[in-house]
């Protein structure tokens, strides 16, 4: 679920669950679909060619669906042709929103990502199709995605033990551990001092950054450490509070609110407990020294990036971000090569952490789903099926291989064994060559890169930032798995953290660069009860006990 629950959404999930009192929901199939005897992994999918129509979101880099290289090749070797209906992304969740309120109309299939909440409420009314029996008996490729994965199955199954969309899986590991802070090492080697390792050799640095004047202007004018609102990771308390207690990413179906999982399997929230107080209270000093700049809170990444690129000198020394292209310029300047990776912080209880999100390869789950207003459903299913294929995902990510990628180079690659592609067509680029990584897809291949030999290339960059940060991300299974809620459990929990999620931010941001948690902890742990934080807490634990004991 995203941070900021728009008022579409909350009207469509209410109109779907008082749409349920009114009318009996519609029963799963449980005999399972007529099938047409193809083997699995027949190509084309169809004897007959087929018409598919699909409700997608259309990315910028992608100049055309119609003429692209993607486009042709799949239609060329499934035999089926696509009728596109593109929203762009501005208006994609009114218009999917609307499609699904009036039920007229609907295309074959939804593809790019549907709210969670969404797909089990209109489930629950028939409005779109079970895909196990589909997976069991005419899948090949995503069925082989599984045999490496088999925990796939139990993160896809909503609770009334169907599955009813397939995911977009990219095991993009450098992204699963990237809550990363940057120092400079000019600054540090001016100033004779080494990378801190802790927080108070952290704190002491930032004084020094401040006090003595590392970017040689003879003006007192360097901030310390400064981040922004809406980067990649671009805000400081999560690689602060990783010192004081495991802190960990937002997300997984728990409307943005962060929780660990005990060895016993309990759910527990982090932003009710001490050590949570204590580091609170450690950024509010930063603050009050002049060492943390109050602006992180309310400046956007544009913001963070013209300072950083101020003409003429670096005025920042430290500054989180998942990568220097977070805030940066790489294209029309080098001063990111002036900062170095700073590792984990060990805090005043010898706490070492880093946010890590093992299931982030779980990318867009609601990737493919089929409606209940497709006639050819198994061909619709056959078709998603085959995106599962590797040189197929290969190509939805790099493009057509021996012109946008160079299969298998005589290079070595990220990981250190033998590269499977090198890259020629620039990711982020605009272009004709495939969708731009929103549909179905099996991204097993990024550390297969062929390794490039620029120290600063942002792959590089990235995959060593990783691997320094490793070392200190905590076990798997104290993170939270993504989590499918029922449609009641989704609209009682969306009502709460409405009101949650905008006070605790509230309050840590406000305790940050004001102060006062020490005097206000206990009036503020007794308004998160008032809000309802018990009763979220129970909604996840269920949820969560729901997904623990499936087979």
């Amino acid at each position: 679920m995203k941070r900021t629950v728009t008022v579409v959404f909350v009207c469509v999930l209410l109109t779907v669950l008082f749409a349920g009192c009114g009318k009996k929901a519609a029963s799963a199939a449980t005999s399972g679909p007529a099938l047409s005897g193809l083997p699995p992994g027949t190509l084309p999918v169809t004897q007959e060619k087929v018409d598919l129509r699909i409700f997608f979101q259309q990315e910028s880099q992608v100049l055309d669906y119609v003429d692209n290289k993607f486009t042709k090749h799949l239609e060329e070797q499934t035999n089926v042709h696509i009728n596109w209906e593109l929203v762009s992304s501005q208006d994609k969740t009114q218009k999917l929103n609307l499609l699904l309120a009036t039920g007229q109309d609907l295309p074959d299939v939804f593809m790019g990502g549907m709210d969670t909440s969404i797909l089990v409420a209109y489930a629950a009314q028939g409005t779109f199709i079970p895909l196990e029996d589909y997976i069991d008996k005419t899948s090949l490729w995503f069925k082989n995605v599984i045999a490496k994965h088999p925990e796939l199955p139990k993160m896809m199954t909503a609770p009334d033990g169907h599955i009813y969309a397939l995911p977009n899986l990219a095991f993009v590991y450098p992204n699963m551990i990237s809550s990363r802070m940057w120092i400079n090492r000019v600054w540090l080697d001016k100033l004779g001092l080494k990378a801190p390792t802790t927080t108070d050799e952290y704190r002491d640095v930032l004084r020094a950054f401040k006090t003595r004047d590392p970017n040689g202007n003879g003006r007192a004018d360097e901030i310390p450490l400064i981040g922004a609102t809406n980067g990649w990771n671009t805000i400081p308390e999560t690689f602060i509070l990783n010192s004081f207690l495991e802190y960990p990413t937002t997300g997984n179906g728990t409307g943005s609110i962060r929780y660990t999982v005990s060895p016993q399997g309990k759910i527990t929230p982090v932003f009710n407990q001490e050590a949570y107080r204590d580091g609170i209270i450690y950024m509010n000093e930063l603050v009050k020294e002049g060492l943390l700049d109050t602006v992180t809170f309310t400046q956007d990444i544009n913001q963070l990036r013209q300072g950083f690129e101020n003409p003429g000198y670096a005025y920042i020394g430290s500054l989180p971000g998942g990568g220097a292209n977070s805030f940066a310029d790489r294209v029309n300047s080098t001063r990111y090569q002036d900062y170095e990776l700073l590792p984990p912080l060990k805090g005043p209880k010898g706490v070492q952490s880093t946010a890590y999100n093992p299931y982030l390869y779980f990318s867009i789950p609601n990737c493919y789903v089929i409606t209940s207003s497709c006639k050819n459903p198994e061909v619709a299913f056959r078709f998603a099926d085959y995106f599962y294929d590797e040189q197929i995902s290969l190509w939805s990510r790099l493009g057509k291989p021996g012109e946008d990628y160079t299969p298998n180079p005589p290079k070595a690659a990220l990981d250190g064994g033998t590269a499977l592609y090198e890259q020629i067509l620039v990711w982020g680029s605009q272009h004709k060559a495939h969708w731009q990584n929103t549909q179905p897809l099996y991204n097993f291949f990024d550390a297969k890169s062929a390794l490039n030999p620029d120290p600063y290339y942002l792959t590089n960059i990235l995959w060593n930032a990783m691997l320094a940060y490793q070392p200190y991300a905590p076990k798997q299974e104290t993170c939270l798995p993504p989590l499918i809620y029922t449609a009641d459990e989704a609209k009682e929990m969306n009502d709460i953290n409405v009101a949650l999620i905008q006070y605790i931010d509230e309050s840590r941001i406000r305790f940050i660069t004001t102060g006062g948690i020490e005097r206000e902890w206990a009036s503020y742990l007794r308004e998160l009860d008032n809000i309802g934080l018990k009763r979220v807490v129970e909604i996840v634990q269920t949820a969560y006990d729901r997904f623990a004991n499936a087979k």
